[in-house]
């Protein structure tokens, strides 16, 4: 029983973490240096990384798609406002959209890029 419990709580661990990723103030509206307001991608990387934390990897791609339809939409009006800390978010992002989209891709893989990338549209200059 003690093992199961303890199997449990450590099953439990990557959701919590996750959690703390999708909690105000950094989900409030996301300010980077002169890019303005993006929190409606970065809404959109965390579901994906909620549904691969529901082992939803289809719909996790799904998603991460919106965020790529979304994210290139905007990249002009992004990268006049600031075109380095646009780049660096970039390269981010195409980490991420190509780890969950990789087939091979294990969801310890696709949390730490997703989680990376949301932390990146947190704080850009870190």
């Amino acid at each position: 029983m003690k093992k199961f419990l303890v199997a449990i709580a450590l099953m439990s661990l990557p959701m919590t973490a996750t959690a703390a990723l999708l909690t105000a103030p950094a989900f409030a509206a996301v300010k980077t240096s002169k890019l303005g307001d993006i929190s409606a991608m970065r809404k959109i990387v965390a579901d994906t990384l909620v549904l691969v934390n529901a082992g939803n990897v289809k719909g996790a791609v799904k998603r991460i798609t919106e965020f790529e339809t979304a994210w290139d939409k905007n990249a002009n009006k992004l990268k006049k406002r600031d075109s380095n800390t646009w780049t660096k978010l970039d390269e981010a992002a195409d980490v991420a959209l190509s780890t969950v989209r990789y087939p091979s891709a294990t969801p310890a893989e696709m949390k730490k890029d997703l989680a990376a990338l949301i932390a990146m549209m947190d704080n850009p200059n870190s």
